[in-house]
């Protein structure tokens, strides 16, 4: 499943992130590496960007970039 397609207040694992090695770096810079766990707190209507919690941290994704990362629920 991707980011995209997440629904919110459900905790998800990062387990993968497609792209290019400058999308890679932003990402892991940012706290989004593949083991991560994270929590989608707001998806904005109209296709527009995504607000993540990760440990604690609130990070807006761009649909493009949340369409690249792939994602599975934990329960």
């Amino acid at each position: 499943m991707k980011l995209e397609d997440g629904k919110k207040n459900i905790k998800y694992k990062i387990l993968s992130i497609e792209g290019g090695c400058r999308s890679k770096d932003r990402l892991i810079k940012l706290g989004l590496i593949p083991g991560s766990i994270i929590t989608i707190e707001r998806s904005a209507p109209l296709k527009g960007p995504f607000m993540v919690d990760v440990s604690g941290s609130k990070i807006v994704v761009g649909r493009g970039i949340a369409s690249r990362i792939d994602i599975e629920e934990i329960f």
